[in-house]
């Protein structure tokens, strides 16, 4: 789905960016780890935990986060990028659910893969997943804020005041 709704080639690019700071290969590696982690740890049955209905409600929660991932690069479109880069004739995206949160697509990826751990019903998976992608859309976040700060100026930092980070009234 990611490819297909990347609009052109600067959208698909992966071509590194100063901006970037690495960011794009910190979550790559990121998801991997997870990845890989999940597979060795419910192989071997370590960490895991009998709850259906937990392992549901992360299934759901999963749903959610993949609706608000794709709801928003379809709102971004033509500024839907890989890397932390600006694209020319670039806007400050205000509508949907960028009204609210200034990162609903970093949102919804946390979510799907935070709530990985609890849908295959694995403690492990669960807490060491959520730090691990929190901590890399952290750094992911503050690299693309500073770009943007400098690319719009005020006008990012005004937007910044009426909009939270990833989870409204808290961050």
């Amino acid at each position: 789905m990611d490819f297909v709704i990347r609009k052109d080639k600067t959208a698909k690019s992966v071509e590194r960016t100063k901006d970037d700071n690495k960011s794009t290969m910190l979550i790559l590696l990121t998801f991997f780890v997870v990845l890989v982690l999940s597979i060795v740890l419910n192989i071997f049955k370590l960490g895991t935990f009998d709850n259906i209905l937990l392992g549901r409600i992360g299934l759901g929660i999963m749903i959610l986060g993949l609706i608000i991932r794709v709801t928003s690069m379809l709102t971004l479109s033509k500024y839907y990028t890989r890397t932390l880069i600006t694209v020319e004739e670039q806007e400050i995206v205000k509508t949907g659910l960028y009204k609210i949160i200034r990162h609903p697509g970093y949102l919804g990826t946390i979510l799907i893969w935070s709530a990985a751990g609890l849908g295959m019903t694995n403690k492990i998976v669960l807490i060491t997943g959520t730090i691990l992608i929190v901590l890399a859309y952290y750094y992911r976040i503050d690299n693309e804020e500073k770009m943007l700060q400098q690319q719009f100026k005020g006008k990012y930092s005004e937007y910044m005041k009426h909009s939270w980070r990833l989870i409204p009234f808290v961050w």
